[in-house]
């Protein structure tokens, strides 16, 4: 049986209520953390899957943190080891170094807290802030050929970092 199945027969049966569906939803919460202890990357693939249909494939604050702060830098010390990781600039940054910017409606700045910010780890190694701002926006936001007709109203940035 799927969990769909079992949700949509107690409509059917005249069980289900918002009380009940949010009581199903704590205890499915508490059942994946276990599978979050037992297999990470298994528990964050789920999770990113609810979260691209909550939000129709864009970011929210918790996720868009949760994605910038296991970014790795490109730029290595002389050991090798990479020179920083996480966010480089912050929300207010960003959204002051791209105020001239046209972006299409839907995107938020949350979705542009991480595309500059996963650009920045990307490339502060060969390229200046200014260079990456653009490459950036260039990237994410302009790409023409990225016209993914299938998936409706979501970002560049949201399919790129579900697979990295």
């Amino acid at each position: 049986m799927k969990y769909n199945q079992l949700i949509n027969q107690a409509r059917v049966d005249g069980q289900m209520t918002d009380k009940k569906l949010n009581a199903a939803l704590e205890q499915l919460s508490c059942d994946l953390m276990k599978v979050e202890n037992e297999d990470p990357e298994l528990y964050w693939k789920i999770i990113r899957h609810q979260h691209a249909v909550l939000y129709d494939r864009h970011y929210s604050e918790m996720f868009a943190h949760h994605d910038v702060d296991r970014l790795l830098y490109s730029k290595l010390d002389d050991e090798g080891v990479p020179m920083g990781r996480g966010a480089h600039w912050t929300k207010s940054e960003i959204e002051q170094a791209t105020k001239d910017f046209d972006f299409p409606s839907k995107v938020n700045c949350w979705d542009k807290y991480v595309a500059f910010n996963a650009m920045y780890a990307d490339l502060c190694a060969e390229m200046s802030e200014e260079e990456i701002i653009k490459a950036a926006y260039l990237f994410y936001f302009c790409d023409a050929d990225w016209k993914d007709t299938d998936v409706l109203d979501c970002t560049k940035v949201w399919e790129y970092m579900s697979h990295v």
